[in-house]
């Protein structure tokens, strides 16, 4: 099979990703941690004010809360599952995300509990998890998101296609399947020639919505485009919100490290209504307002660029990390 340019570099971007991940897993603790520690020392107060806030966020336990003994992991032995013995080995499809939170968990004495889960989660849990989404709420949640498997979820585009070359259309493709809010969407516009819209499925929903998969090149020819929640949130908004086309959606109620919760509609994305009937509206009125839709888009990419810099990522994960084994009373606040 023939690749293209894009193609290549999308797995020339992972290969590299694995590599060098796998060869910081087999580097000493000590020396794995000495180029983020120099990295951490060069950061000026704002940088670092800024990191503990973002962690902070992230990682707001409930005073008293516990990680159970039974069903904990144990620093120390959260390891691949094809390099360890423990019972404490994930299986390979939760290994995944491993490469994100490791580097961090490798740095705490061993034997600290906790609980880590890969999956989409949108439900409040019971005990402190690691998570990579958690419905959004304003007051504490036993879920601590983490950055997990970014390489998939945090992709950016460089759109060199202005915003008034683009069509005055608004384009959405998904999977649909027990998705009643991807469904409405659907029901409501599909075929409408305001709206390019379609699932990109076939085996279940109405043959009528099912349309050809789109690139994310092709969807970018579109003013806007839907950032529509799946199992958990709509992973499509960080590469939309990084183009020079506008985001589309309603307020989120699932956040992730991307911190769709502090996301404002009219600033970072239109904001429709959940059940999309002032869609039209809304488009209209951005439509005949292109200065407002550019104030948008600019919004957009001032807050892209927050998560661009690999180095302050690593550093807000490991003061997530060290938050949450300080917040399940494991750990000194002074200590790492």
């Amino acid at each position: 099979m023939k690749l293209d340019a894009k193609n290549r570099k999308r797995y020339a971007d992972r290969f590299r990703y694995f590599a060098s991940n796998m060869a910081m897993y087999f580097l000493p603790d000590r020396m794995a941690d000495i180029p983020w520690r120099r990295f951490h020392s060069r950061l000026s107060d704002t940088a670092l004010e800024d990191i503990t806030r973002r962690a902070s966020y992230y990682v707001k336990l409930p005073g008293g809360a516990e990680v159970p003994e039974g069903e904990s992991f144990l620093t120390g032995k959260f390891k691949f599952p094809f390099f360890a013995t423990e019972i404490y080995t994930l299986s390979l499809h939760d290994a995944l995300p491993i490469f994100d939170i490791y580097p961090h968990l490798r740095m705490m004495p061993d034997g600290m509990r906790f609980l880590y889960m890969a999956e989409d989660v949108d439900w409040e849990l019971p005990a402190p998890t690691f998570v990579k989404s958690r419905p959004v709420t304003a007051g504490p949640s036993m879920s601590a998101i983490c950055r997990m498997n970014s390489i998939r979820h945090f992709r950016f585009v460089e759109d060199e296609v202005p915003y008034e070359k683009k069509k005055d259309i608004v384009v959405s493709r998904n999977e649909v399947r027990d998705q009643p809010w991807r469904s409405r969407l659907l029901e409501m516009y599909c075929g409408d020639p305001r709206f390019d819209f379609g699932q990109i499925n076939s085996d279940v929903g109405r043959p009528e919505w099912v349309r050809p998969f789109m690139s994310i090149d092709e969807q970018l020819g579109h003013k806007f485009i839907m950032c529509i929640r799946g199992n958990d949130v709509a992973t499509n908004l960080k590469w939309v919100m990084s183009s020079n086309s506008i985001a589309v959606m309603p307020r989120p109620d699932v956040e992730s490290w991307y911190m769709e919760g502090l996301l404002k509609g009219g600033v970072h994305y239109i904001e429709v209504k959940p059940d999309y009937s002032d869609l039209p509206e809304r488009i209209d009125h951005y439509l005949s307002h292109p200065d407002e839709a550019e104030e948008i888009i600019a919004n957009a990419h001032r807050w892209v660029d927050r998560f661009r810099d690999t180095r302050i990522e690593q550093q807000v994960m490991r003061e997530a990390v060290c938050r949450y084994f300080v917040q399940t009373g494991q750990t000194d606040p002074e200590k790492p």
